[in-house]
């Protein structure tokens, strides 16, 4: 009984997890596209504008595959300390149980 509250409770951060990268993702991507459109305001050389709509494009792209990264890492640290738990405490059940 303790392995699948362990686990359950496992998914559940791992549910959680995935919402806040989902907000990150969404606000990178927000404002990062904002940042690519308005490039014209902050280049004062029209030549300067698809230089910095690309700067800004790349770095929108990089924090979106930051975030997406981190989140695959942070979700396997989870489920991996989830298994070791898992397995500690399934293993003392078992001992106790034969013990009964």
């Amino acid at each position: 009984m303790t392995t699948r509250r362990v686990w359950i409770v496992a998914w559940a951060i791992v549910a959680l997890w995935s919402l806040a990268a989902l907000l990150g993702y969404g606000a990178v991507d927000l404002v990062g596209g904002f940042a690519v459109n308005r490039a014209d305001l902050a280049a004062r050389d029209p030549e300067q504008v698809a230089w910095i709509a690309w700067f800004f494009d790349t770095i929108r792209d990089l924090g979106l595959f930051a975030i997406v990264a981190i989140w695959l890492v942070v979700g396997a640290i989870v489920l991996g300390i989830a298994a070791l738990v898992a397995k500690a405490t399934g293993d003392r059940e078992r001992f106790t149980d034969a013990r009964r």
